[in-house]
């Protein structure tokens, strides 16, 4: 009936998942929360099954304290995915394709899919559901929250951004999906593409030079490193002027609006935005920053070079663009946990789009 409330799906049942999950169960959602991998917090996932919801502290309700009831909690792809008029996906880039191959098959009520942070990845989505032909698709660069799993079951909200961009496909529905979105969380706003979610993605910058540089110091100092405050010097700050330098001039090339690395943090971030943005990411450094990380074999790298820098020389290398720091940055990365990351990394064959010129990418993304 009219008066059913909206079935959310969640897909991933990790810190994003939780928070967000408790947050629509609080507004009244019919929310399933599907797990689809055994890596990580397996227990905890084990306690919100038997607890039938999840717990939390949040902080950004004065710490209050509260217990949210899911409609399920679930390993099976179908349950969780059948009837969902929305699906948040909010696993880690990396396992995207793998992702959309589980979903996509069970999608026959999805009016939105979200993808964040998407690097991209809803081009998956979108591909492998070609029967949902009135599906929109959507990418966000971060999330509306931040979260940690505090204990099993249980998750601390820490903070909520101010604005949370989405990149739109197709482009006609764009209004109709920020509809949609902001039905969900109203601290949604639009970008013109999903190229600029993918390319605003902070970690994109600060993940990997942040990681890449402190390599050292991180190994040195025993799990007591704190990236934002210690990694970001007028030294490293160069690093991530040349980096945005590459991420504008392919904006650029795609006709979209270039904006700063510091200009997108503090649009994210930050209330005010005539403050200098810098005043934004210190701020977070100081105050909301999580400590780590404690190894140089950390998602920061082994997601963020192949999933973020990689697709940014691919997408520059069809445009015709060099992107010498990103493709730089990458060597050192596989270097660094030997690894090859160029033959791991999102790219432009591997999402399907090889065959499109710059034209036809544009047309695909943009038009």
């Amino acid at each position: 009936s009219e008066e059913d409330p909206m079935k959310v799906a969640i897909v991933g049942a990790g810190n994003a998942g939780y928070s967000h999950a408790y947050k629509l169960a609080e507004k009244g959602y019919s929310v399933r929360l599907l797990k689809t991998s055994a890596s990580m917090h397996d227990q905890s996932f084990d306690q919100v099954c038997r607890q039938g919801g999840i717990h939390a502290v949040d902080d950004t309700n004065g710490g209050k304290e509260g217990f949210q009831k899911l409609e399920m909690a679930t390993r099976d792809p179908e349950a969780a995915i059948r009837g969902a008029e929305v699906i948040l996906v909010v696993t880690q880039s990396l396992w995207h394709e793998r992702v959309a191959n589980i979903v996509c098959p069970h999608m026959d009520a999805a009016r939105l899919v979200i993808v964040a942070p998407g690097y991209l990845g809803s081009v998956y989505f979108r591909q492998h559901a070609a029967n949902s032909r009135n599906t929109i698709y959507a990418e966000g660069e971060s999330l509306p929250f931040d979260a940690r799993i505090i204990e099993n079951g249980k998750v601390q909200i820490l903070f909520r951004n101010v604005r949370n961009p989405l990149g739109i496909m197709p482009s006609k529905k764009r209004e109709e999906g920020l509809r949609l979105a902001r039905e969900l969380f109203d601290n949604y706003t639009l970008r013109d593409s999903i190229v600029e979610s993918a390319l605003h993605n902070p970690n994109l910058i600060v993940h990997t030079i942040g990681t890449i540089m402190s390599a050292p110091r991180i190994e040195y100092s025993g799990g007591e490193f704190w990236m934002y405050r210690e990694a970001f010097t007028p030294s490293s700050w160069n690093l991530v002027a040349d980096l945005d330098a590459e991420k504008l001039a392919l904006l650029h090339a795609f006709n979209l609006p270039g904006q700063s690395f510091a200009h997108s943090f503090q649009l994210r971030t930050f209330e005010d935005l005539s403050e200098d943005p810098m005043v934004a990411f210190k701020n977070y450094a100081a105050v909301g920053s999580p400590k780590g990380p404690g190894v140089v074999d950390h998602r920061y790298i082994y997601e963020d070079v192949p999933m973020g820098l990689c697709l940014m020389g691919s997408l520059g290398r069809a445009v015709g663009l060099k992107m010498p720091l990103s493709e730089s940055l990458t060597h050192i990365a596989s270097s660094l946990l030997q690894r090859d990351f160029f033959a791991q990394g999102r790219t432009l064959e591997s999402l399907g789009l090889s065959h499109l010129d710059a034209d036809g990418l544009k047309r695909y993304f943009i038009d």
